[in-house]
């Protein structure tokens, strides 16, 4: 790895599967009981962090801060739109959840829209 190159682990111990959503690409892995998940950055990770990371009743988001992120579950490469996309300089966590209005509609198992809990521009 480069000074640039980072990597960062999370296990899941159990009782249940773990959800992680990986934004701002959309990605979401299952990690498996008893599992770990690492994310390999190629450029970005300041001090180890992988960014900002929220909890939900469901799953574990990562708000990526890297360029491009590979994630491996156990070892092994996943496919994913992290791996191939970088981040286009100047888009934010902020940016999104405008866009979003909080609401994910466009991922896999995301809330529907809600117009009254729109927020404008």
């Amino acid at each position: 790895m480069t000074t640039a190159d980072h990597q960062w682990g999370l296990s899941n111990p159990g009782p249940d599967r773990l959800i992680v959503w990986l934004e701002p690409w959309c990605d979401e892995f299952e990690v498996p009981v008893r599992s770990t998940i690492t994310l390999k950055t190629s450029g970005g990770f300041e001090e180890g962090n992988p960014g900002d990371i929220e909890w939900t009743p469901d799953n574990l988001v990562i708000w990526g801060n890297g360029r491009t992120l590979e994630v491996f579950i156990d070892g092994v490469l996943q496919v994913s739109s992290s791996a191939a996309i970088p981040i286009p300089d100047g888009l934010t966590k902020q940016m999104l959840s405008i866009v979003f209005s909080g609401y994910p509609a466009a991922r896999l198992g995301g809330e529907p829209f809600d117009p009254v809990k729109s927020s404008s521009w």
